[in-house]
């Protein structure tokens, strides 16, 4: 076959691929719609904005939106070893903001991926015409709410990540307002609780025990119940709303405490497996070999409460390491009682 003849079968076998139809399902991705947006420039408005006012309105609204505006949640920093904590404004905050800054225009257009959504949000202020565009991509495995519902969970999944582009495209293009809106938010929550700190702490405590263990919020705020502040009251009322809004789960906002099985709630101690391992080593026999589980509630006690963080910015996990704990099980499992009853009576007869 000459290189012509090649080049004439590679243009037929083109052109029969271009000409063919598609008549059953297919495994492409959809085709991304344009999202190219119209250009507005500054235009002519019947009210000019004025930023003084714009700051005293927000500052009123923020007494009545407390943690409506702001949400804090925590991230598991693995590379430390650490917990950090995400807070800023929420998407209340952010349509509040748009409102009262006036003359502008939000836009948010979504392209479906396959296996995720990628939003594109715009911001535009119609008095002097600057426009920003933000991006922002939302997996559709990452619907928390909806129960076993996967239709609901999907829908409210597309739901989250449209109000996510916005609310970051909005605290982006107003961020000087939106630092002081969010600000003006914790500030006023905290005020009201320290007019009543003893009954806020009381509800708090009530609302929290229903769905964790205090003793996990204590472990995390590092203060114990009796002493919390309002700020830390604040706190954990934040932490709380951000569960309910799907942003985080009870257990990756207040762990476990050192030791539970987050599944069993059974618990293991370092002083009950020690206990085991001398038993073991004195040769006692198989019957008086402990049960490391038999004399744990005792033990579980003993580290108390960690201190809380000094820099009081990120707060740190004091879980062990996970290569003491298996160290510590496989020296108490390492050997089953019967045959560590022969080795011994072996050594001890002789040869």
């Amino acid at each position: 076959m000459t290189v012509e003849e090649n080049r004439e079968g590679r243009r037929s076998a083109l052109d029969e691929f271009a000409a063919a139809q598609i008549t059953g399902p297919t495994n492409f991705l959809p085709a991304a719609q344009s999202q190219s947006f119209e250009v507005v420039s500054a235009q002519a408005v019947a009210v000019h904005r004025d930023e003084g006012l714009v700051l005293t309105r927000l500052r009123t609204l923020a007494q009545a939106a407390g943690t409506d505006w702001y949400y804090r949640f925590p991230v598991k920093n693995r590379r430390e070893n650490r917990t950090d904590w995400i807070e800023g404004p929420s998407i209340k905050l952010a349509n509040d903001l748009s409102r009262l800054y006036g003359n502008c225009a939000v836009d948010c257009r979504a392209q479906d991926f396959g296996d995720f959504w990628l939003f594109h949000a715009r911001f535009v202020d119609l008095e002097t015409g600057y426009s920003l565009i933000r991006p922002f991509q939302q997996r559709k495995s990452g619907g928390k709410i909806g129960g076993s519902d996967d239709e609901r969970r999907l829908d409210i999944a597309f739901q989250i990540g449209a109000s996510k582009a916005i609310r970051n495209v909005v605290v982006n293009a107003l961020q000087t307002f939106s630092d002081f809106a969010f600000e003006e938010a914790k500030g006023a929550l905290i005020d009201r609780i320290g007019k009543d700190l003893d009954g806020y702490r009381q509800r708090t405590i009530e609302r929290v025990a229903a769905h964790v263990d205090i003793e996990r919020v204590e472990r995390v705020i590092g203060r114990p119940r009796q002493d919390w502040l309002a700020t830390d009251v604040a706190k954990i009322i934040a932490m709380a709303k951000a569960v309910t809004d799907g942003m985080a789960t009870w257990n990756e906002t207040f762990p476990p405490l050192q030791g539970a099985d987050n599944e069993t709630g059974e618990v293991e101690t370092s002083a009950a497996v020690s206990k085991t391992l001398e038993t073991f080593a004195a040769g006692s026999g198989t019957d008086q070999i402990a049960d490391p589980q038999e004399d744990a509630g005792a033990e579980t006690s003993a580290s108390g409460t960690p201190p809380p963080n000094a820099g009081g910015g990120h707060l740190r996990d004091h879980h062990p390491p996970h290569g003491r704990r298996a160290v510590e099980r496989g020296g108490a499992r390492g050997m089953g009682t019967d045959g560590a009853g022969r080795l011994l009576r072996r050594r001890q007869e002789g040869p």
